[in-house]
């Protein structure tokens, strides 16, 4: 679907004219708390852009990509070497230990460490924020068209709940049962495309503590 065909889809789900500026914060509401939720294979990406600074130690910044959503799990890479991710609150135990990150959300950065002793890539998975929809006739979403109809049916979902409008134009049971099953399709294409890259078992990585990528089976 094109962006403005989910807007279309939209009205005619909730039979109603809105302000456009409204249409589009809950149309790109939907999107994003869904790719957040489902960390979908299609919004990850690889950030390769910068090198550990030598001599750098736990409290030296690396920043974030402008673009990442969210980690597209708990392991960086530095150079070939994997880093877990700790708890910002907890950096100082693992301060001095080698093979950990953390990050400083407030600050938009991350942090190594140990002692790094050479430039080496770091090689930063992460979900995309993806781009915004707007009210126009190109398709920002990745996954298959014909699962497209999620989106006006989440912006259908929230609208819903907060519109003061009569009951008897309120999200339906019925209504919910196709969004749900419309999700789980989404998923079973997903889960596919995760499974074929790891030869079908799960979890993702070496352990199921540290894996880059625990699979969503629900």
């Amino acid at each position: 679907m094109t962006n403005q065909e989910i807007l279309t889809t939209f009205r005619e789900f909730v039979g109603d004219q809105i302000d456009s500026a409204v249409e589009l914060s809950l149309a790109n509401q939907a999107r994003i708390e869904l790719e957040t939720e489902l960390k979908l294979q299609c919004s990850k990406k690889l950030d390769t852009s910068q090198t550990t600074t030598v001599g750098g130690i736990y409290t030296t910044s690396y920043t974030l990509h402008a673009d990442a959503l969210v980690p597209a799990g708990t392991i960086i890479y530095v150079g070939e070497v994997p880093y877990t991710g700790v708890p910002f609150e907890h950096r100082e135990r693992y301060k001095n230990r080698s093979g950990y990150w953390y990050v400083d959300l407030f600050s938009g950065t991350f942090h190594l460490t140990g002692t790094q002793n050479e430039a080496k890539t770091i090689t930063f998975p992460y979900i995309t924020k993806g781009t915004d929809i707007a009210a126009n006739d190109t398709t920002v979403l990745k996954y298959p068209s014909g699962l497209h109809i999620i989106i006006p049916m989440h912006m259908a979902r929230v609208w819903f709940a907060i519109d003061q409008g009569e009951k008897g134009r309120s999200w339906l049971t019925e209504w919910e049962l196709f969004y749900q099953r419309t999700k789980r399709a989404i998923i079973s294409w997903d889960q596919s495309w995760k499974l074929a890259s790891i030869g079908e078992s799960t979890p993702y990585g070496e352990t199921a503590i540290n894996s880059e990528n625990a699979i969503n089976l629900e």
